[in-house]
C-alpha cells in the first residue's frame, strides 16, 4: 500500500495535468459550496488530491479512515467539512459536462448526488489505483468510476516503458 501512494504521488510530479481518457471536469474556488457538489482538496503540498462529496450542514462524505486520507479500515464514511479539509486552506468544487462521449456518463442532479453518497456508506471496498476517493466521488455525481489521478499515473508510466 505504502509503495502504491510513494509511485503515484512521485507519479504526480513529473506527468503532465491532464489525459484524453478521463471525466472531463472544471474546478472552482471560492465559490458558494451546495449540497451534491463533488469537492475536493490538495494535499502533500499539490501532490495529490483527496476527493468528497458535500452533504450538506457542514458534512462530507469520503473514502478515507477515521485518522486521515490512507491508513487501516479505510471506508466511506461522513465527516465534518473542517476534518475533511484536515488543515487544508482551500477546497475545490469539480464541475462536470451535462453530456459526454464516455459510455455510461449521466449528470445527476445534486439531490441525486448525494442520495448516491449515502447509499455507499459504510463500504469497505477501497483500493488506491480502483476504487479510491475520487473513483467514489465522480461515480457519485456522473456513474462513472474514475480517477484522473490514476489515469495520469497509467499514462506516465506507460511513457516511461516505451522510452526505455
Amino acid at each position: 500500500m505504502i509503495l502504491k501512494l510513494l509511485i503515484l504521488l512521485a507519479a504526480a510530479l513529473l506527468l503532465p495535468d491532464e489525459t484524453d481518457d478521463t471525466v472531463p471536469q472544471e474546478t472552482e474556488k471560492d465559490k458558494q459550496i451546495r449540497p451534491g457538489d463533488v469537492i475536493f482538496v490538495e494535499r502533500a503540498g499539490n501532490l495529490y488530491r483527496h476527493y468528497g462529496v458535500y452533504v450538506g450542514d457542514g458534512e462530507v462524505i469520503h473514502y478515507s479512515s477515521e485518522d486521515g486520507d490512507f491508513g487501516e479500515n479505510i471506508s466511506i464514511h461522513k465527516t465534518v467539512m473542517e476534518r475533511f479539509l484536515d488543515g487544508a486552506g482551500k477546497y475545490y468544487i469539480c464541475r462536470f459536462p451535462k453530456q459526454s462521449r464516455i459510455k455510461g456518463y449521466h449528470l445527476y442532479t445534486k439531490r441525486e448526488t448525494v442520495e448516491r453518497a449515502y447509499r455507499r456508506l459504510g463500504e469497505r471496498k477501497y483500493d488506491l489505483l480502483g476504487n479510491n476517493c475520487e473513483h467514489f466521488a465522480v461515480w457519485c455525481q456522473t456513474n462513472i468510476s474514475d480517477s484522473s489521478q490514476v489515469k495520469k499515473l497509467e499514462n506516465g508510466l506507460l511513457s516511461l516503458i516505451e522510452d526505455a
